[in-house]
């Protein structure tokens, strides 16, 4: 974190959202048990949707995490194709954030067309903000991984293992607990379907992204 603290934006980037996120520390507090229920089991998702105020607190919690997750993400190698080697380091971190803010808004739609074409009832909401939950997890789940495995003398490499193996695990209790949900209301071959649409498109271009470019 000291050669991103050396560069004026990226400090006051730190500053700026590690003061938001102190300033709303009671919301994260309040909807932690919720979010490690929404991980054992598939209904916890359920319940939190029916929580308007721990909807509203969720939402704003993953928002302010948004910077801070793609900060995480660019200082530790976790997304880094190819020609961003050639770019200033903060256009670098500019393209980071751009691309991830672009696979939030193809999922965005993507759900946004599930609930205006099949249902639009309160399970497939749930199911598509389920999304928020394990990414506010994922993050914390990193930062710890990062500030441990450097604290204990661990090289980028390694750091950048673990936290690849992390997301990837977080996806698939993920995409396991969504399936869930949606096998509730739904079939198991719409189940699949559903699934492959709304989950390997923008995934699948999200790390094609990485690879080809």
């Amino acid at each position: 974190m000291t050669e991103l603290l050396d560069n004026p934006v990226f400090c006051a980037l730190v500053v700026f959202f590690t003061l938001l996120f102190l300033l709303n520390l009671k919301s994260l507090l309040k909807i932690t048990p919720s979010l490690l229920d929404c991980a054992t089991r598939w209904k916890g998702n359920l319940d939190l949707e029916d929580s308007i105020q721990l909807c509203r607190s969720r939402n704003w919690i993953a928002a302010i995490l948004f910077v801070p997750f793609c900060l995480l993400v660019y200082y530790n190698g976790l997304y880094s194709p190819e020609f961003l080697q050639w770019l200033p380091q903060t256009l670098q971190f500019t393209v980071v954030m751009g691309v991830f803010l672009v696979y939030l808004l193809l999922k965005t739609f993507l759900n946004w067309q599930l609930e205006m074409h099949n249902y639009g009832s309160s399970t497939f909401t749930a199911a598509n903000r389920s999304f928020y939950n394990y990414c506010v997890l994922l993050f914390f789940l990193l930062f710890l991984t990062a500030g441990i495995t450097r604290l204990l003398g661990g090289s980028s490499s390694t750091v950048r293992t673990i936290m690849l193996w992390e997301i990837g695990v977080t996806y698939i209790v993920y995409i396991f607990r969504r399936g869930q949900i949606f096998a509730s209301v739904c079939n198991p071959f719409s189940t699949f379907l559903y699934l492959c649409s709304l989950e390997l498109l923008p995934t699948a271009a999200l790390i094609l992204s990485e690879r080809l470019l």
